[in-house]
């Protein structure tokens, strides 16, 4: 009688079935990791938000009004709650990824906004508060932010520079289309405001907090 169990076809088929049960356990793992970044990231969001509907006395999301302020914290709040829920029951390894991709989404979404902000005022300072002079700061506030918050990611995580610099990519200048949206929002440009393109400032950073967290 032959032991089929031995044989090479057995074999074969025994790995083959192994990488097949690997390969769905690690699909349910990756889809549980993005659902709880998801909702980490609504979390975060809907938290700031709910403050800021009340100190502002109204019901409609819509109907909001951002200051420098409330960027900070909404952006700060929903990426860090991508983070932390996306981070849970991980391997230290990952942990430690998702962490750097959450502190670099958190500085990549404050430091163009307070850049910003102090070329805006640096503007009004100097009483040339123009339209060409806002986009000018603009322009610089996002670029000195970006470089800025990338070097200082870089720097905290791996201070005697060992491993190979996170770069900064396509979907990084894609995910940071809020800092230009929170950026006209702080330079009050009439598109901004017939578009109500500020509105869309807790999705964006909701997206930043998901990216974060489901990062491996």
């Amino acid at each position: 009688m032959i032991n089929t169990k031995h044989s090479p076809t057995f074999q074969h088929f025994k790995n083959f079935q192994h990488f097949q049960n690997k390969y769905k356990q690690s699909k349910i793992n990756t889809d549980n990791t993005k659902a709880k970044a998801f909702i980490g990231a609504a979390i975060g969001t809907a938290i700031p938000l709910a403050f800021m509907l009340k100190s502002q006395k109204t019901n409609n999301p819509l109907n909001l009004d951002y200051k420098l302020k409330d960027i900070l914290v909404l952006s700060t709040s929903s990426i860090a709650g991508g983070t932390l829920f996306g981070m849970h029951k991980q391997h230290s390894h990952t942990k430690k990824t998702k962490l750097k991709e959450g502190v670099f989404q958190i500085l990549n979404a404050t430091l163009p906004a307070v850049g910003v902000s102090g070329m805006l005022k640096l503007c009004e300072k100097q009483k040339i508060n123009n339209t060409p002079c806002k986009i000018g700061a603009v322009v610089s506030g996002i670029a000195i932010g970006m470089l800025t918050a990338i070097k200082s990611t870089n720097k905290i995580f791996d201070p005697k520079d060992i491993h190979p610099d996170r770069k900064l990519g396509p979907k990084d200048f894609i995910a940071s289309a809020d800092d230009a949206i929170g950026a006209l929002a702080l330079g009050k440009f009439p598109i901004v405001q017939s578009l109500r393109l500020d509105k869309a400032l807790p999705l964006a950073f909701g997206y930043c907090g998901y990216r974060a967290g489901k990062a491996e």
